[in-house]
């Protein structure tokens, strides 16, 4: 029925003679207070409630006195035709308050909705629960039909308010506040009118909702059949069409019947305020319920009311003060005095939820949308959101989650509570790519994971090749822990699909939340999601993907992302099914991820980890067809200019993709042997080999162009050269796995003339032979003419008896090798080893005590013993064993084991080392370090020298090199007494009166005033603040940072903080001019959280233009990125300098993310890869 003006409608909505009917919205902690009161007022017969037909069964239990909210209704189609439907109540629900008070009165309650099984809702829109397809008060949301404004448009535009408030906010919670219930329920049903003619004037109201008034209408007809007085609880929306019959009633399939059975799966499942939060993404939710809950204990009390509002400001500046940002009392009283502000200026009986917001935000956030503005969020989210769970009555039937799985369980033929022996694990090898009932059990093993509850453990499957396996296998058992965790996950959904749904939107919510989600998480998400068959979810993680991974991943993430397309596009995702739109998009979306590994390369220039090496040759592989002359460049300048390891696996991948000829990088190859002279080029070989056999280790097997030329330099290397390289050529090849070492000495033993006289290579073995023979023939006739010399030749390593003539082997000598080319190679792969001469076993005794044992295929079994055969027994200690190899290579090379030893994880090798005469290098600080801080004081106490004396020396190189560019700059100063170096250009410019000109043309200048360059007198002090990355990546850089910050303490007028950072921060400021108790205290490993270093950073500065801030990193953010960008802003908008590090070191190759640093580079911090001395020189010039 139409009425025509609100006092014409009201009347009507109220009438006596009418139900009584109270319009709500699905959460009104307001009304909820009142209804009580309207009900005992109304002494209805019978009460009706806006339900489907298919949960009355539930409402006893769900006004039980056992029963704590929040709980919820859940509906699942048995067939899984559609999604379940939610129906959440809270204290605050008008309808749970309804149901308690029928409860408590013994008045019988019905549902009135149309059932979940009727048709009409197939065709309906997405379904929310208790509000499906409507707005906050059970309206259809306008917006469809005639632009025309209707009456609560005029209504919006009369009112000021809270931003963000719907209609109903406005007209009934805003105003609730000392209003009586019977003011309530006028307002709440004239509330529904207004929207009800808005949803007319834009073009009706929803068929849907036509038909679900129909059946309401037809069960009240029916349940006042017999003069019953009754009470309707229902969507104010509804309510004008429930006060009248309407055209159509007396269709019969209107009529509420016996004859549908319901076709859904119900429960009664606990709930939680963090779920029925409005942004948690599920359905029928509330803003801020915690504070909903507050307003309902107030009752429309206005004192209690406020008295709930500074509650609420006292906890939130605690939650704030406990995430570690300062607040107090003060802020509270302010928060609570501006709220009180806001609401008279609105006209409001008292403050509300939004004027707490406003207020919270002006006072705590400080304009800052990151850093402190999302502390603030996290603390109102802990206060206003709250952590209530509620739980079904102990007695009440069970359902939910845990009937549901154990269902499927049992017809899957999986291990469930029925088991005759519970807790025997099961293995399980599932192929769900060929076997339906396998892809059934892999959904189900995915989604109970996702949902943390303990029934299955995958185990890891590598198909040949090491290829992704197609398979999977689990070990799945049930114990009375799987149990506990389906009653805690049932929280989330009613079906195993809904629940790990649940999880993962939720955690989505929660990246969101915090500034993300970052490049891990978005990879995280998609695969879960994928592997969960939930298709909806993996689109938007699909386009998450293409939008964040390329400006942000790192490397490794890129590759991550490509190879979970390739399984997308591929349809190796058991719970989706083929979808021809989503495999094009996953297509794009590798094309996109190829780019962006692609410009990634430049930033491995620096790398020195093999699975950096082992990316490469991946993204090679991949991208040989997109990334073309990008590619082609990149690999190019990584194998000219990168890092030992990078230069060799570049030149590798450069031969695979016929970049290179395969000779050429032979070459090149053998040229690193021949210059490992020195220490520093004998570890720069082991990293090239490394490189080279870890991005393709076949190729010297396969390849015989790239493997004779080393063949040749390690045959034609006297034995003393080939003692010295012989340890680094062992780190290298120790790459390999023992048995693809045994392939490469196979094929080594094959091409040695020596192993295989067969083998003639390009020459005809008759002309061989025939060229022999007349060599014999040519010494037979001197020998008769005696014109063979005598004595020992220096040549060829002989000596000719002069008795008899016959050529004996001479002594060996320093340049005569004696070791034969295939005894080499065995020593420097460390195979077979029983067929070494017994002069040589001990060599590989010796460097099988640390390259022996070798990782990877054929690591067990006989070939790991073939691989030992030359020792007899192990060296009682590392002290014989150092003794053994100064014995054998020189104290230099033993020196040069024990670091490498050091470097593999060898503690105890440590001790053997001299302070006194060890060689300092940053590698070998680097290897002392990692150890130091899992050592026993004692242990420490000893190692003490050691890393003192690391660390003066290299401490020692670096100010030689630093002072000058920090300590000489002067300013010029007009003075007749030098001070300093002349200013030869302002000396000349100050004497031009007295120049004269030569006869021979030339001028002469006398320095009647001579300027000299003086120390420049600073008028204020600089502030040095080096943000420094400990993280596993970082650990070069670091000892170079500490290093530098100790050199720079000492410059007069610059104060040097040192703040380190993975996860956390620490100000180590107090140790920077003592590297070594800054060295120690330093603990390096963690994430990366650069922004939280820039935070502390920030709080350091006092005059923003007399401040550096240097952050020394590799760039790859862990946590979300806006973040920090915000901080880098916020420093560079303050005026202060920032620079940006990629490495810090002497060789200026960075290994860092560039996509992070060219963002970062945009938000206004250059970025590059420096030297400690070109840093100094860039401090130096800032505060000249």
């Amino acid at each position: 029925m139409r009425y025509d003006t609100p006092d014409a409608a009201v009347a009507a909505l109220t009438d006596p003679s009418a139900p009584y009917l109270i319009g709500v919205r699905h959460h009104a902690p307001s009304l909820a207070a009142a209804v009580p009161e309207l009900l005992d007022a109304a002494a209805p017969d019978v009460l009706l409630v806006e339900l489907p037909a298919e949960l009355e069964e539930w409402l006893p239990w769900l006004a039980h006195e056992d029963t704590r909210a929040p709980v919820a209704l859940a509906a699942a189609p048995a067939t899984g035709a559609s999604g379940p439907a939610f129906y959440p109540f809270a204290d605050f629900s008008p309808e749970l308050a309804a149901v308690r008070w029928a409860a408590r009165r013994g008045t019988p309650v019905l549902a009135c909705d149309l059932p979940l099984a009727d048709r009409a809702w197939a065709g309906a829109p997405d379904e929310d629960g208790a509000t499906a397809g409507q707005g906050s008060s059970g309206s259809p949301q306008p917006g469809t039909g005639t632009d025309r404004p209707g009456i609560a448009a005029a209504l919006r535009s009369r009112l000021t308010g809270r931003p963000g408030d719907d209609l109903w906010d406005r007209l009934v919670e805003a105003a609730a506040p000392g209003s009586s219930p019977q003011a309530l329920r006028r307002a709440a049903l004239l509330t529904g009118w207004a929207l009800r003619q808005e949803a007319v004037a834009s073009g009706g109201v929803p068929a849907l909702d036509l038909r679900r008034e129909r059946w309401m209408r037809a069960c009240l007809a029916r349940a006042t059949a017999h003069g019953e007085r009754a009470a309707v609880v229902v969507g104010a929306f509804h309510a004008p069409a429930l006060s009248a019959p309407a055209d159509g009633d007396d269709d019969v399939s209107a009529t509420p019947t016996a004859e549908k059975a319901p076709a859904w799966t119900t429960s009664l499942i606990p709930y939680t305020y963090a779920l029925l939060d409005a942004r948690s993404g599920y359905p029928a939710g509330i803003r801020d319920p915690e504070w909903q809950h507050l307003v309902l204990d107030a009752a429309g009390d206005p004192a209690a009311l406020e008295d709930a509002l500074t509650g609420a400001a006292v906890r939130i500046c605690a939650e704030l003060r406990a995430l570690g940002h300062p607040s107090g009392p003060a802020d509270a009283r302010e928060i609570a005095r501006l709220a009180g502000d806001l609401a008279r200026l609105r006209d409001l009986p008292a403050a509300g939820r939004g004027e707490l917001v406003e207020a919270v935000q002006t006072v705590l956030t400080q304009g800052e949308p990151y850093g402190r503005g999302r502390a603030v969020a996290r603390a109102m989210e802990r206060v206003l959101v709250g952590t209530r769970t509620g739980r079904p009555a102990p007695d009440a039937p069970r359902s939910g989650l845990a009937p549901a799985v154990e269902a499927e369980l049992l017809a899957l033929n999986l291990p469930g509570p029925a088991e005759p022996a519970p807790g025997t694990v099961r293995d399980l090898r599932l192929d769900p790519l060929r076997s339906d009932l396998d892809r059934r059990r892999e959904l189900l093993l995915r989604r109970l994971a996702v949902c943390s509850v303990p029934y299955a453990e995958p185990k890891a499957v590598t198909a040949a090749g090491g290829a992704d396996a197609l398979t999977s296998r689990w070990e799945v058992r049930w114990t009375p822990a799987t149990a506990a965790m389906l009653s805690v996950a049932g929280i989330r959904g009613v079906t195993p699909a809904q629940a790990a749904e649940g999880v993962l939107r939720e955690r989505r919510r929660q990246e969101r939340d915090a500034g993300g989600p970052t490049a891990a998480q978005i990879l995280r998400g998609l695969e879960e999601a994928a592997e969960c068959g939930l298709p909806a979810l993996t689109d938007e993680r699909l386009t998450e993907t293409a939008d964040i991974l390329p400006g942000t991943a790192t490397l490794p993430e890129l590759l991550a992302g490509l190879a979970l397309s390739d399984r997308l596009r591929a349809g190796h995702v058991p719970g989706l099914a083929a979808a021809e739109e989503r495999t094009g998009r996953a297509a794009a979306v590798a094309e996109a991820l190829t780019a962006a590994a692609v410009r990634q390369l430049d930033g491995l220039t620096g790398a020195e980890d093999p699975a950096d090496a082992r990316a490469l040759v991946e993204l090679a592989q991949r991208a040989d067809r997109l990334g073309g002359i990008r590619l082609g460049d990149a690999l190019a300048r990584l194998a000219a200019d990168g890092s030992p390891l990078m230069r060799g696996a570049a030149g590798a991948v450069r031969v695979l993709l016929g970049q290179e000829e395969a000779r050429t990088f032979g070459d090149r190859v053998a040229s690193w042997v021949d210059g490992a002279g020195d220490p520093e080029s004998r570890t720069a070989l082991t990293a090239r080999l490394a490189g080279l056999l870890t991005a393709a280790g076949p190729l010297l097997e396969s390849a015989a162009p790239a493997l004779e030329p080393l063949l040749d330099r390690v045959a034609e290397l006297s034995d003393r050269d080939f003692l010295d390289r012989l340890p680094a050529l062992c780190g290298g090849f120790d790459t390999l796995s023992p048995a693809a070492r045994e392939r490469l000495l196979a094929t080594v033993e094959e091409r040695l003339d020596g192993e295989r006289p067969s083998d003639t290579g390009d020459i005809d073995p008759a002309a061989l032979a025939r060229w022999t023979g007349a060599d014999l023939a040519a010494r037979e006739a001197l020998a008769a003419l005696g014109l063979l010399p005598t004595g020992r030749s220096e040549e060829d390593g002989t000596t000719e008896d002069p008795g008899d003539g016959i050529i004996k082997a001479a002594a060996p000598t320093a340049s005569a090798p004696t070791l034969a080319p295939a005894d080499r190679w065995r020593l420097l792969l460390g195979r077979r080893s029983s067929r070494l001469p017994a002069s040589a076993r001990s060599l590989a005794t010796a460097l099988d005590e640390l390259y022996g044992q070798g990782r990877g295929e054929g690591s067990r079994g006989d070939m790991a013993g073939r691989g030992r055969g030359g020792r007899e027994a192990s060296y009682p200690g590392v002290r014989e064993w150092s003794e053994e190899l100064a014995a054998l290579f020189g104290p230099g090379i033993r020196e040069e084991v024990l670091a490498a030893a050091a470097a593999a994880g060898r503690r105890d090798v440590l001790m053997e080392l001299d302070p006194d005469t060890v060689r300092p290098s940053v590698d070998l600080l680097r290897s002392v370090l990692r150890h130091a801080g899992g050592l026993p004081e004692a242990r420490l106490a000893a190692l003490r020298p050691l890393v003192r004396r690391l660390v003066e020396a290299l401490t020692r190189q670096l100010a030689t090199r630093l002072r000058p560019a920090l300590h000489g700059t002067a300013l010029p100063r007009p003075s007749r007494r030098p001070g300093g170096g002349l200013d030869l250009p302002r000396t000349l410019r100050a004497n031009l009166a007295t120049a004269r000109r030569r006869p021979d043309g030339t001028v002469l200048v006398i320095p009647e005033r001579p300027v000299f360059r003086s120390r420049a007198r600073r008028a204020a002090d600089w502030r040095l603040v080096l943000v420094t990355d400990v993280s596993g990546s970082m650990e070069a850089s670091t000892i170079w940072a500490a290093l530098t910050a100790s050199v720079l303490a000492g410059v007069p007028t610059l104060s040097t903080h040192f703040l380190a950072f993975s996860t956390e921060v620490m100000d180590l400021t107090d140790q920077v001019e003592d590297p070594l108790s800054l060295l120690l205290e330093v603990q390096v490993g963690g994430g990366t959280h650069i922004a939280a270093g820039l935070r502390h950073a920030r709080e350091l500065v006092t005059v923003p233009s007399r401040t550096l801030v240097v952050v020394i990193s590799d760039f790859e953010e862990g946590y979300p990125l806006g973040g920090l960008l915000a901080e880098v802003r916020a420093l560079v908008g303050a005026g202060c300098h920032v620079l940006g590090c990629a490495s810090l070191d002497d060789s200026g190759r960075p290994r860092y993310s560039t996509g992070v640093a060219g963002q970062l580079v945009a938000a206004g911090m250059p970025v590059a890869a420096l030297s400690p001395l070109e840093l100094a020189r860039w401090v130096g010039e800032k505060i000249a």
